[in-house]
């Protein structure tokens, strides 16, 4: 029986929008929210993952992505030029119930 690879928990510091996240991953995540809260950047996080470990791919490969647009890119907005604003991360949702605010 073969295994699979399995992600149950994303931890993301100064990652685009999220100064900080801790989010635990059930078998189902459903991801709420409104226009610009993250709902991209947080899957992102999962698509820089799969390119850093990929064949040929690598840290510096993943970063220069022009979707990332380097290091400033994927960088916390708010670390990014020492602003005190915090976005709204969006709402996660595991098979329909809500999770708590850990952001």
């Amino acid at each position: 029986m073969s295994r699979r690879l399995r992600f149950r928990r994303l931890r993301l510091r100064n990652w685009k929008n999220f100064r900080q996240a801790d989010v635990p991953l059930g078998d189902r995540l459903f991801l709420v929210g409104a226009n610009a809260a993250g709902k991209s950047n947080f899957l992102d996080a999962f698509r820089f993952l799969r390119d850093v470990a990929r064949s040929g791919g690598g840290f510096e490969s993943a970063v220069r992505d022009p979707r990332r647009g380097g290091v400033s890119g994927v960088r916390c907005l708010a670390a990014r030029d020492g602003r005190n604003a915090r976005p709204r991360p969006p709402t996660l949702t595991r098979c329909g119930a809500s999770c708590p605010d850990k952001f």
